[in-house]
C-alpha cells in the first residue's frame, strides 16, 4: 500500500498557526500513532473513530520519547468527500518553524512520506474533483496580488473556463461527427450543401473561440502586470513620480540631471490594476558610457510598454521635447501615452498650458497626427495629476476588455495559445469547405482543434504536460 503523503500547507516563517496536511489511504492510522485525543465530537478516542468533517483537540507526541511536541487541532476528511478524494487529515498547530519541523518529522517516522510539489491538487485532478484548468487556477488564486486577479482566478476555479470550452467542444464534435458519417455517403449535390451549411455554423463557433481568446488582452495584465514606463529627459521628475505612485522612496531624487542611470522597477497596484512601474534613465545624447547604456535600456523599455507616462517639465526646451517625439510617436497605436506637464506646482497655470500647447505643436510640426491619450498637469509634491494617472491606468485596462466574455478572463498563456491554435484549425476548415474540398481534410482539422481544446481541461493532455504543470506548484498544495 502506498504511504500517505504530508506537507506544510502554510508559508515558511513564524506565524500564529500553521497547517500540516496529510492525505492518502492510512492517514488516520499514521495520525493515531502521534496524536492523543483530549476532546472530540461524539466522544471519539482516536482519529480513526472521528466522523468526517469533525475536529478534535489534543497533543502531538513523539512516540519514541513520549515528549509532547505541541497542542493541536486535528480535522478529519473521509473519502471520497475531500479535496483529493482520499482520506485526509489537517493538523492546525502553532506556527513556529521548529514546531512544524518536529510534527513533520514524527509523521514521516511513523508511516507517512513527504508530498511532491502540487501532489494534493494533482490527486484532486486525477480523481476528477477538478479539471486541469481549475487545477491551474488554484495557483492563480494563491498568486493573486490584486482584487481583479483574485476574481478572475476564482471564476476559473469555479469552472467558468471549463464550461465555456466544453460547450465549444460539444458543438465542434457535432460537426465533426456529421463529416465523418457522411464522408463516403453523400453525392456531389448533397455534399456541397452540407459544406455550405456547416461552414456558416463553424463561423459562429470560431467567433466564440475568438471572443474567448480575446479576453487574454485584459487577462494578461492580471497575470503579467501592465507595464508602465515613466520616460522623459533628465531631471523632468520621473523618479519623483515613481516614488509617489509606489508609495515609498524607491528611486534617488536629486536636482542633478542623469541621477538615474538604469531602469528601476516597482511592482504595485494603480486603480486596482496590478502594474510594473519602470523608471528610466533620461533620454538624451550623452558621452557618459554608463548613462548611454541606461538610455539604450530606456528606449528598449518603451517598445515593451503597455502605457507610457511622458514627463515634460514647464522649463523644458524645444530641442529636448523634439528628441522624445520620434521614439514615442513610432510606438504602436495600442500603446497608450499620457503627456504629463511635470512640476506644475512651481509654475503658473498659463505656463503649464503653454507648455502643453508647445508639445502638441511640435508633434504636428514633425508630421504626426497622433496626440497623447491623456494630457494633464502633474506635481509629485502636491499630488496634482496622480488621480488622473490612476484613472488612466484603470480605463486603459477596461478598454482591453471591451469585448470580453462576461465574468471570464483568460489569464494563462498556455490556454491562450491553445485557443489560438484551435481557432486557426477551425478557420482553415471553413476555408477548405468553401473551396469545395472533400470532407476528410476538414474533419481531421476539427479533430486536431478538439484535441487542443482538450489540453485546456485535461481531457487530452499528456502525462508529460501534467508533470510539468504540477511541478510548478508549491509542495503543500
Amino acid at each position: 500500500m502506498e504511504k500517505p503523503y504530508c506537507a506544510c500547507a502554510t508559508p515558511p516563517g513564524v506565524s500564529g498557526i500553521a497547517v500540516i496536511r496529510m492525505a492518502g489511504e492510512g492517514s488516520s492510522e499514521v495520525a493515531d500513532q502521534v496524536f492523543c485525543v483530549k476532546r472530540a465530537a461524539n466522544e471519539a478516542k482516536t482519529v480513526k473513530e472521528m466522523a468526517g468533517y469533525t475536529v478534535a483537540y489534543g497533543t502531538i507526541v513523539d512516540p519514541s520519547t513520549k515528549n509532547v511536541i505541541d497542542e493541536v487541532m486535528v480535522t478529519r476528511f473521509c473519502a471520497p468527500h475531500s479535496y483529493t478524494g482520499e482520506e485526509a487529515i489537517e493538523i492546525s498547530c502553532h506556527g513556529g518553524v521548529t514546531v512544524r519541523q518536529e510534527i513533520l518529522r514524527v509523521l514521516l517516522e511513523n508511516g507517512a512520506r513527504m508530498a511532491q510539489p502540487g501532489e494534493f491538487t494533482r490527486k484532486a485532478f486525477m480523481a476528477g474533483k477538478i479539471d486541469l484548468s481549475q487545477a491551474e487556477a488554484v495557483m492563480d488564486v494563491i498568486a493573486a496580488d490584486s482584487d481583479l486577479a483574485l476574481r478572475a482566478a476564482q471564476s476559473q476555479l469555479q469552472g467558468s473556463l471549463s464550461q465555456k470550452v466544453k460547450e465549444i467542444s460539444t458543438d465542434l464534435y457535432g460537426v465533426m461527427a456529421v463529416f465523418e458519417l457522411w464522408i463516403d455517403e453523400l453525392d456531389d449535390e448533397d455534399e456541397q450543401e452540407t459544406k455550405r451549411s456547416h461552414a456558416e455554423g463553424l463561423e459562429k463557433i470560431a467567433s466564440r473561440i475568438r471572443d474567448l481568446a480575446d479576453t487574454y488582452k485584459q487577462g494578461r495584465i492580471l497575470s503579467e502586470r501592465m507595464h508602465i514606463v515613466i520616460c522623459g529627459v533628465p531631471n523632468s521628475g520621473k523618479s519623483s513620480l515613481l516614488n509617489s505612485l509606489s508609495g515609498y522612496d524607491r528611486a534617488i531624487v536629486t536636482d542633478i540631471p542623469g541621477t538615474t542611470r538604469d531602469t528601476l522597477e516597482v511592482l504595485t497596484s494603480l486603480g486596482g490594476v496590478p502594474v510594473k512601474l519602470i523608471d528610466t534613465a533620461g533620454i538624451r545624447e550623452t558621452d557618459d558610457v554608463v548613462e548611454a547604456i541606461g538610455v539604450d535600456r530606456a528606449t528598449a523599455a518603451l517598445n515593451e510598454a503597455d502605457l507610457i507616462l511622458w514627463l515634460v517639465s514647464t522649463e523644458e526646451e524645444e530641442s529636448a521635447i523634439e528628441d522624445m517625439i520620434d521614439p514615442l510617436m513610432a510606438l504602436p497605436k495600442t500603446t497608450k501615452i499620457a503627456l504629463l506637464i511635470s512640476k506644475s506646482d512651481t509654475s503658473p497655470e498659463e505656463e503649464v498650458k503653454a507648455q502643453e500647447q508647445k508639445v502638441r505643436s511640435l508633434i504636428a510640426k514633425k508630421g504626426y497626427d497622433r496626440i497623447p491619450d491623456l494630457i494633464s498637469g502633474l506635481s509629485s509634491k502636491t499630488g496634482e495629476g496622480l488621480s488622473e494617472v490612476e484613472g488612466f491606468v484603470r480605463s486603459t485596462y477596461e478598454e482591453l476588455g471591451a469585448a470580453s466574455t462576461a465574468g471570464l478572463l483568460l489569464t494563462n498563456r498556455r490556454h491562450f495559445e491553445l485557443l489560438s491554435s484551435a481557432l486557426e484549425k477551425v478557420m482553415e476548415c471553413i476555408q477548405r469547405l468553401r473551396a469545395g474540398e472533400s470532407l476528410e481534410g476538414p474533419s481531421l482539422l476539427l479533430r486536431t482543434a478538439l484535441e487542443e481544446l482538450g489540453e485546456i481541461t485535461g481531457e487530452s493532455v499528456s502525462d508529460t504536460l501534467v508533470d510539468t504543470i504540477f511541478s510548478r506548484f508549491c509542495v503543500g498544495k
